[in-house]
């Protein structure tokens, strides 16, 4: 008791997720990482609502262009 869990909660709800008969088939086959709509690491919630609550996504997608131009230009 009194232990901290990672989880993620998945959004089954598609249709391409239904019906549900084998509920580990299904996540082994036919889920995608673009189906987790919750992840909470070590009992710290990082994403909800497929929004992101601990990092600035707009500010890494700017560094990561900035970034691979500089690998493309060779600097």
């Amino acid at each position: 008791m009194g232990k901290k869990a990672d989880i993620i909660l998945i959004d089954m709800q598609k249709p391409h997720l239904q019906p549900i008969h084998q509920i580990e088939s299904l996540l082994a086959y036919s889920a995608s990482g673009a189906h987790i709509n919750t992840t909470i690491v070590n009992g710290r919630v990082l994403m909800r609502g497929r929004q992101l609550l601990t990092i600035d996504e707009k500010e890494v997608l700017t560094q990561a262009t900035v970034r691979g131009k500089c690998i493309v230009q060779g600097l």
